[in-house]
């Protein structure tokens, strides 16, 4: 919301003149009234944005280029794809050999668009970002695994991707892995010990004949995953769970699978592919309602 409003109040301040720099770290660009639209106005502010910076001043100034670069960065999800791209290609290039500086740009990109709590999550745009790290000479090696590590949860997260293997420690303190549970089917769902909706998912999914057919059938596994320790409370909580169901919890899965918004529901392949993600309970247990009438028919 905070993200939104700057945006409206920037482009209302320069739709009637106001000067940025009284509200900003340095001039932002004055849209022409000729651009009528918010993706036109908003490329074009992409496009220009650092143009009035005195980039050596701002860079040295992290209140500065803290405030500039998350307002920056709000502008990109109502621009297109192919601004945006530039707009970063045009800021990185100055610094192409320049170590520090690079570094220190794509640690603003970091913070604001992958975590571990992003302003937004905008996948393509970080890794334009990252992408100067991996051809820059100069930077270490371990800070290219780093964000290398990045890229890869990235890609692996997305529909049609295979996951990295994920491991979790159960209420008997065993750990397993997503990769080694059977099912024609896996629902992932990744969640925190503080999501009101908790309790009332679970009774729903565990009430639902449809979902209790298919896991008792060995067609739909549950694989229920605390983000987070796995405590005794969290342990009497799940301990009701059907016998078919695997709960665990792990500190470490969002290394490896996007969980940046949790919860998180995931619906796997038997390879481990990822077939939806971003799924609500309200569409798991629909998904479960078509599989098992298209199984009785």
């Amino acid at each position: 919301m905070k993200k939104i409003l700057t945006l409206v109040i920037l482009l209302s301040s320069f739709a009637t003149g106001m000067r940025a720099q009284e509200t900003t770290p340095f001039p932002y660009p004055e849209i022409p009234d000729s651009l009528s639209t918010l993706q036109q106005r908003t490329d074009y502010l992409i496009m220009n944005f650092w143009k009035g910076a005195d980039m050596k001043k701002v860079l040295n100034d992290t209140t500065a280029l803290n405030r500039a670069f998350a307002d920056y960065t709000s502008f990109m999800p109502y621009a297109s794809p192919d601004s945006v791209k530039k707009s970063i290609n045009q800021l990185l290039a100055p610094y192409k050999n320049d170590a520090k500086t690079t570094l220190k740009l794509v640690k603003m990109a970091e913070k604001e668009m992958y975590g571990p709590n992003p302003s937004i999550i905008a996948n393509e745009p970080y890794m334009i970002f990252t992408k100067a790290i991996f051809t820059n000479k100069k930077i270490n090696q371990k800070e290219k695994e780093k964000y290398l590590s990045h890229v890869k949860m990235i890609n692996s997260s997305q529909v049609g991707s295979s996951i990295q293997p994920i491991r979790y420690t159960t209420r008997y303190n065993a750990v397993h892995e997503v990769h080694e549970q059977p099912g024609e089917y896996k629902v992932l769902y990744f969640h925190k010990s503080d999501d009101e909706d908790l309790a009332m998912n679970h009774l729903r999914l565990k009430a639902d004949a449809a979902v209790g057919a298919l896991t008792k059938a060995g067609r739909m596994k549950i694989i229920d995953i605390l983000i987070g320790e796995p405590t005794e409370e969290w342990k009497n909580s799940v301990s009701d769970f059907p016998y078919e169901w695997e709960a665990g919890a792990t500190t470490s899965a969002g290394d490896y699978i996007d969980l940046r918004i949790a919860p998180e529901i995931y619906l796997l392949d038997q390879n481990n592919k990822i077939i939806a993600r971003d799924l609500s309970i309200e569409s798991i247990l629909n998904i479960a309602k078509t599989l098992y009438q298209n199984q009785l028919q």
